[in-house]
């Protein structure tokens, strides 16, 4: 569908397309509207629960979707089956022994069709023993756009499977909680079942052409770059430095659907105009950078690339913050590297991407995106140093576990 989309929207602007997207398209798990939960028979009765902290990719293949993988990872402490007291005896050795096992792992290795549905077949890893399972599973909604703020694609997957908890070496015990005896241990089912809810979302090159950027595109090819600019300088007069800042990331962004539709000296023109509007801005300077790299100019850009580097300055955590975001300004600009390798640009993305992973050495999707540069430009074993940094950052990476598997 995307691919349907694209030439679609790029036609009625009267733009040239950009190159066909890779064949897969990676998908990140949206652990905000997925559901893991399990059901096992305990007594006369059923205990349920869920695990309420997930990642996940998926790498799409819209054309074979047989080819298509996924990586799900899954933080075994966030167990919750409605119990605090149970939960904590559930995170012991006498369970899942979640501080010596913290995540629940599963790979697939084959898709395959079954009926109307499908079937992952893979690796399923708990409590350090790995088995063999096999997931039948359909599609609730197949990859749609959403048409939402975010304008991102959109699918959602539903599927089932029964596990043998020995199997996993997930006994019980009561060395942690005497209640827990022999006897009502011998009351609890060996066969879990599990259900699975996932949606996930792909932020593509499309993704990023809101309604805004798209009427820009418009102006500009109507009216030229320096309307836009002169549009820009107007509204930095009438507005305060802290109002103006946000259009900075704008700038970012429409750069890159420039670039993505060749335009790039217009692109390259408005990108120095941003690094005039903001100069003490380490991302415009490292758009303007990767512009030039685009048209060619390796020279100016790699003096732009450390300009850029000498501008930055690290976020600043808050450490009582409860619900730490990602950095805005890192955003934007890894979505602009991945947007590049989409359309075709990875040569020039590949120094953008090393330099944003030399700003943020401990953000793990920087490397990954590094790694997807340097493998799209050919560079396999540089790639694999590249997914082996993100992995050891933050060992349950999902991107970077999917793509090391598919160099």
């Amino acid at each position: 569908m995307m691919n349907a989309l694209i030439p679609f929207a790029f036609g009625a602007l009267g733009l040239t397309a950009p190159p066909a997207a890779p064949a897969l398209q990676e998908y990140l798990v949206d652990a905000g509207h997925s559901i893991v939960e399990f059901s096992i028979g305990f007594a006369f009765s059923r205990v349920k629960g869920r695990f309420t902290s997930s990642k996940g990719t998926i790498l799409y293949d819209p054309a074979q979707p047989a080819n298509s993988s996924v990586t799900i990872v899954i933080e075994s402490k966030s167990i919750d089956t409605g119990w605090p007291h149970r939960d904590e005896h559930l995170r012991t050795s006498d369970f899942f022994d979640v501080e010596k096992y913290p995540s629940i792992v599963f790979q697939s290795t084959r898709l395959r069709q079954s009926g109307n549905g499908w079937i992952a077949d893979g690796s399923l890893t708990m409590r350090g023993v790995t088995r063999q399972v096999s997931i039948p599973f359909h599609l609730l909604r197949p990859p749609t756009r959403s048409g939402a703020d975010s304008n991102w694609m959109i699918m959602n997957v539903a599927g089932e499977l029964r596990i043998a908890r020995a199997d996993f070496g997930i006994l019980g015990g009561s060395t942690f909680n005497s209640w827990f005896d022999k006897a009502r241990a011998a009351t609890m089912a060996d066969s879990v079942d599990i259900d699975l809810e996932i949606e996930g979302y792909s932020s593509d090159a499309e993704s990023q052409r809101s309604s805004g950027i798209v009427a820009a595109l418009e102006r500009i090819r109507t009216s030229g770059v320096d309307a836009q600019i002169s549009r820009l300088l107007d509204l930095k007069k009438q507005k305060s430095p802290a109002e103006f800042e946000p259009y900075a990331n704008g700038g970012e962004v429409l750069v890159s659907a420039l670039l993505a539709t060749k335009r790039v000296d217009d692109a390259v023109k408005l990108s120095r105009a941003l690094t005039e509007m903001f100069p003490a801005h380490h991302g415009v300077r490292l758009v303007h950078a990767f512009a030039l790299a685009v048209s060619g100019d390796n020279r100016a850009a790699a003096a732009q690339f450390a300009k850029g580097k000498e501008l930055f300055k690290p976020p600043v955590r808050d450490p009582n913050e409860k619900f730490p975001q990602v950095d805005t300004n890192w955003y934007y600009l890894d979505q602009i590297a991945r947007t590049a390798i989409e359309v075709g640009y990875a040569s020039a993305a590949v120094p953008f991407a090393r330099t944003l992973a030399e700003l943020y050495p401990s953000t793990a999707r920087a490397h990954t995106t590094y790694g997807l540069a340097l493998a799209a430009n050919g560079e396999r074993a540089a790639a694999t140093a590249a997914y082996a940094r993100a992995l050891s950052v933050d060992p349950g990476e999902t991107r970077a576990m999917e793509w090391r598997r598919r160099l």
